[in-house]
């Protein structure tokens, strides 16, 4: 007999549906699984931790049963551009709460980290989680920095902003690359992106011979001064290493045995390194730039960077290809000529009028001038030389550093043992307070915001001999001293001071 089979299978289909639709009157029985919630309000963004700091947290946690039940797990992974996307977690702790001091062999300053909290129910075996993102911070974080000259030897000491100071840095974290005869340290104003080192300021140290740029978190030698170039100058003589410029239109400056190189940062692809020397208008190459320079306000200003040739007693517009004159048109030439002063440059500095720069200067019979100019010129300001007066203050010609106010039209500096306040608009000089015979102030300089948005702050650094010592002067909103604030001692000579933040 012959069975059909396409029929077979179309029964025995029908039955699986008529199965399948049977009504289920089995009895079960559901429970609800304590759910665990977390939750920390008093952290957001980054939590930016030192090594050797003790990190609290103090996490919120919800559950809707026995919290008896609850283990507690803290694990931390590398989470950087450099971390292997397979790497292993350290537990570093079981409690609820965290309190870990950050282990110098688990955190490496300048990385950043994933920090996971786990909870989990033992009873049902399931866990949550809660992340932070965590960054780990150097000591030096914010405050002043001095470079010193320690028995012929280059140093950075550090006032941080809460005054508790730091010595021996730079020989402690490079005791491998000393640097003798230190000249000049600089912070760049803005990060500057060179495709050659980290994203980041610029920390610079000049000596005799020699320089390096330093990581600006760890304060250890990232390059050599050779490095920094595409070919390194054939007669190795630093003298002024920085940046300059506005926002956007940032200029890497080096000066080496007078001479100008640059560097230009931008879109381009590529490592951006200091190039050949430049050239001067009318002088070639037979010119000296002081290590000084000043730098215009925006990025369509009419001249970015300005510097002065001490050998031919001119300034220079200063671009990445070229050293400029300054056009006729640009200057009213009976006020001061920016192509001929005939002068020696003492200091060049900012003003208290945001579009003005000063130029502290000298002549041979002893005499200090302020020469004042602008860095833009417009159909409102057409020329950029403003005025020139003689400076009606004793000792401003043997001056070792002037810095001028930002909030009020004074300079600052010292004769013999006076602090000397110079106001520009009556020509008139005030003694502010008078140092210990035996000193010597070898560098000065305004902050604006030294206490605070209400409280400017002037740093004078002084040498006996034997010992250098930071002063701290409040400074009133109408420019006068208020009085001495801080004294700090124990410093080698100081040679230049930069702010960090």
């Amino acid at each position: 007999m012959k069975i059909n089979i396409s029929n077979l299978f179309l029964a025995f289909a029908l039955g699986l549906i008529m199965f399948s639709c049977a009504k289920d009157n089995g009895n079960y029985n559901y429970t609800d699984i304590p759910k665990i919630g977390i939750n920390d309000e008093s952290t957001t963004g980054t939590l930016f931790v030192q090594q050797g700091v003790a990190l609290k947290l103090n996490p919120e946690v919800q559950l809707n049963g026995n919290k008896d039940d609850l283990s507690y797990e803290w694990f931390v992974y590398l989470n950087s551009a450099s971390a292997s996307y397979v790497q292993d977690s350290t537990k570093i702790a079981t409690s609820k709460n965290l309190d870990y001091v950050i282990d110098p062999k688990i955190f490496t300053i300048g990385e950043n980290y994933k920090l996971t909290y786990k909870v989990t129910n033992k009873a049902t075996g399931i866990s949550s989680f809660y992340f932070y993102q965590i960054s780990i911070s150097d000591l030096f974080t914010q405050g002043w920095m001095f470079l010193e000259d320690k028995s012929g030897k280059a140093d950075l000491s550090m006032i941080l902003n809460n005054g508790t100071v730091y010595h021996d840095i730079y020989s402690f974290r490079n005791s491998e690359s000393p640097l003798y005869k230190p000249k000049a340290f600089s912070i760049s104003n803005a990060s500057i992106s060179d495709d050659v080192g980290p994203s980041g300021k610029k920390y610079y140290i000049v000596a005799d011979k020699d320089a390096v740029e330093l990581d600006g978190t760890t304060m250890k030698k990232r390059f050599d001064y050779n490095y920094l170039f595409f070919a390194p100058p054939t007669v190795i003589n630093p003298q002024y290493m920085a940046w300059g410029g506005s926002s956007g239109n940032n200029v890497g400056i080096i000066v080496n045995e007078g001479h100008v190189h640059i560097n230009m940062v931008g879109g381009f692809p590529g490592a951006k390194k200091f190039g050949a020397q430049l050239r001067a208008p009318q002088h070639g190459y037979d010119y000296e730039l002081a290590p000084q320079h000043i730098s215009g306000n925006t990025y369509t200003d009419t001249y970015n960077v300005i510097m002065f040739d001490a050998r031919n007693q001119r300034f220079y517009g200063v671009t990445t290809s070229a050293l400029n004159s300054f056009d006729d048109a640009n200057q009213t030439s009976s006020i001061f000529d920016m192509n001929n002063i005939g002068l020696d440059l003492i200091k060049l500095d900012s003003s208290n009028i945001i579009e003005i720069r000063n130029a502290v200067m000298k002549d041979n019979d002893g005499k200090g001038y302020l020469l004042q100019f602008r860095t833009h010129r417009n159909a409102n300001n057409p020329s950029i030389t403003i005025g020139k007066q003689e400076i009606n203050a004793p000792g401003i010609s043997s001056a070792l550093d002037v810095s001028s106010s930002t909030l009020s039209p004074h300079l600052f500096y010292a004769n013999n043992t006076q602090l000397i306040r110079y106001e520009v608009t009556s020509n008139a000089y005030t003694s502010e307070y008078t140092f210990p015979a035996n000193e010597t102030v070898t560098k000065i300089k305004f902050q604006k915001h030294g206490y605070g948005n209400a409280v400017p702050r002037l740093i004078v650094t002084t040498w006996n001999g034997t010992e250098g010592k930071v002063y701290f002067f409040k400074i009133t909103q109408s420019g006068s001293v208020e009085g001495l604030d801080k004294t700090f001692t124990g410093f080698g000579k100081i040679i230049d001071l930069a702010y960090k933040y």
